[in-house]
């Protein structure tokens, strides 16, 4: 039976009840480690990031207790999908954004506490007002920006700054396995570039300081245009995926001096505000020429036309066809004559012509019935390439010297590449890195080419550079190109190039789209064995492609799709061979890039990338032929 006096208990119960303080809500932020938002360590942290070099940054360590962020770890494993990710800039698995965990249904929130915890609090009040104490960064919003970036064996992101819309602060945990710890020789490292000295916004081509991805810790950067450059660098472990966290800090509107950020710059067509850089160098490889090619250049400016649209090649970066020169490295003792009409490249393949053409030349490629089947390919597709091109103890030589200075440089097959690998006897690197890097060949000696007399054999550099000189830059050889292209060319110009593996790169870009048609022809050599498809395949990179470049798209890489084998992709990809000629001809709007090599790649890729100057006819020849970008080339991948 009830008691009389329960329901007055029960009502003095509810009044306590109403009386008492509501219980306190816990701060999201309280997930982190309990010293690390200590007035001590907003202190150190915030002089640690005001005098970090190359820019402003910091290194958090035990963001977290070590057990939350594996659990992280784990669910972010076992119940998150990520996509490949694949252009000239990177190698990803990515997931969405995780900002959208909010709109997950009960069910599939469950499974992913944890992590939303962490989310949850990375953007709470708490942490923001820390990070803008440690930064100095100035008001943010509240907007969450971030996602899971899974590097596998051969994943990286190449050089650039971060800079999109209002993007104030990058950050970055690092999911690496806990109980396998991160180690120098697995690659990955978070890459910091300083600017070139004396400039502004261009970095240098090797970073300066490298942060380990290490298990619980958290690397934050102010992002800043032209300044903050930054790249992943490739992971050379198998068995070791680099996990993270990554993501922004947005302020309320974008940043000042956007207009320098690097994804402008790619963006930015030649000739237009800003390209100061990219005309600087050009002249600077232009000092860099033997004295011989600076008087033929000079001498073109001044000569009366060669033929129709010579005015164009008097006032371009092209040099005319000289004589042959009398360099003894690649031909066979004892060979004389010249080809008769030395400086005319209208005139058919003379008998003379051949006689040179063959010290350097397969025979098999100076036959008329040999020209007859090229030239119907090239006119089909726009491109050819021409296996072994060099006669074979010419290319035996160029490819021996090829793998000696693999093998001295620590270069290819796996091994971790020292960025100052190859950088000696001629060789100098390349930049800016958020649009390029790979070594040129300058020459031994101020300029010009190592002697071959003497009982050192000529290095891979001189080689490649007498070819470049002797055979490529010849009024005989723009007659062969004529013969097999039924163009003509009125001007030519080349670099001798190496890309070592785990490290070099060309990406595409608007500074670098054709404006009008231009012949490209590459002679590459890399290591390749019998039966080997390692090159074919395009896993380790090293393929040079070509893509028309989309106007009206926000952003410069190349699209995911340029690895697709469709003939719709409206991409050509010219995989490495050794000793091939890749003949392309580059019409209006397309751009080009040679994909990141990989560590794992076989070899270097070298090559002599000539490109060469036709001469005007467009009102005759219409758009016959030039088809590039949309047909594959025989051996691509």
């Amino acid at each position: 039976m009830q008691r009389a006096e329960e329901p007055a208990l029960k009502k003095q119960k509810q009044d306590a009840q109403e009386q008492s303080p509501a219980p306190k809500t816990q701060d999201p932020a309280s997930v982190f480690s309990p010293q690390l938002m200590t007035p001590e360590s907003r202190a150190s942290l915030r002089t640690q990031y005001q005098q970090a070099q190359p820019y402003l940054h910091g290194v958090l360590r035990e963001l977290l207790p070590p057990e939350t962020l594996a659990q992280v770890r784990d669910e972010i494993v076992g119940n998150i999908q990520a996509t490949y990710k694949e252009t000239d800039l990177l190698k990803v698995f990515q997931t969405g954004d995780l900002g959208n965990l909010d709109r997950l249904d009960a069910e599939a929130a469950s499974k992913l506490p944890t992590l939303m915890k962490l989310k949850s609090a990375l953007y709470s009040e708490t942490f923001r007002g820390f990070v803008r104490d440690v930064t100095g960064c100035g008001e943010l919003s509240d907007r969450t920006d971030c996602s899971c970036n899974v590097y596998a064996k051969g994943g990286h992101l190449l050089c650039h700054d971060d800079v999109i819309g209002t993007r104030r602060v990058s950050y970055i945990i690092y999911l690496t396995d806990p109980e396998d710890p991160w180690t120098p020789q697995d690659g990955g490292n978070l890459e910091l570039y300083p600017l070139v000295e004396g400039s502004h916004h261009t970095p240098a081509v090797h970073p300066s300081v490298c942060h380990l991805p290490t298990f619980n810790t958290m690397v934050m950067f102010t992002v800043l245009p032209g300044r903050s450059f930054h790249a992943v660098q490739e992971v050379f472990a198998s068995d070791k995926p680099r996990m993270s966290i990554s993501g922004w800090y947005h302020g309320p509107a974008e940043p000042e001096g956007l207009q320098n950020a690097s994804l402008q710059q790619l963006q930015r067509h030649e000739g237009q505000a800003g390209n100061k850089q990219q005309q600087q160098q050009q002249q600077e490889g232009q000092a860099s020429n033997t004295p011989e090619q600076q008087q033929q250049q000079q001498q073109g400016a001044q000569a009366q036309p060669l033929s129709k649209g010579a005015d164009l090649l008097a006032a371009s970066q092209y040099l005319p066809f000289g004589p042959q020169g009398d360099g003894a490295g690649a031909r066979e003792p004892g060979s004389s004559g010249q080809p008769s009409t030395s400086g005319d490249t209208h005139h058919h393949l003379s008998d003379d012509d051949l006689s040179f053409l063959i010290r350097y030349m397969n025979p098999t490629y100076l036959s008329e019935s040999a020209w007859s089947k090229i030239q119907g390919k090239f006119k089909e597709d726009g491109s050819v390439q021409l296996k072994g091109f060099l006669k074979k103890s010419l290319a035996d030589r160029i490819g021996e010297a090829m793998a000696a200075e693999d093998a001295a440089d620590k270069l290819g097959a796996g091994k971790v590449p020292a960025y100052e690998a190859g950088v000696h006897g001629g060789w100098e690197p390349q930049g800016p890195p958020h649009k390029q890097r790979y070594l040129a060949y300058k020459g031994e000696q101020q300029g010009r080419s190592a002697p071959t007399g003497g009982s050192n054999p000529p290095s891979s550099g001189a080689l490649l550079a007498q070819v470049r000189d002797e055979l490529f830059a010849s009024p005989a050889f723009a007659r062969f190109l004529n013969a097999i292209t039924t163009i003509t060319m009125i001007g030519q110009r080349g670099e001798v190039r190496r890309f070592r593996p785990g490290l070099d790169y060309t990406v595409a870009h608007y500074g670098i789209v054709t404006q009008d048609p231009r012949l490209d022809a590459v002679l590459c050599f890399v290591a390749e064995r019998e039966g080997d498809t390692t090159w074919d395949d395009g896993e380790v990179g090293g393929f040079e492609a070509y893509l028309l470049a989309d106007e009206e798209k926000e952003g410069a890489a190349a699209e995911e799709v340029y690895r697709q084998d469709t003939e719709e992709s409206g991409v050509l990809n010219v995989s490495a061979a050794f000793n091939s000629l890749n003949l392309v001809l580059r019409d209006e709007g397309l751009m080009k890039f040679v994909k990141y090599l990989s560590a794992d790649a076989p070899s270097s890729r070298w090559d002599i990338a000539m490109e060469y100057l036709p001469e005007d006819d467009s009102d005759e020849e219409g758009d016959e032929g030039q088809k590039a970008g949309e047909k594959k080339t025989e051996g691509q991948h």
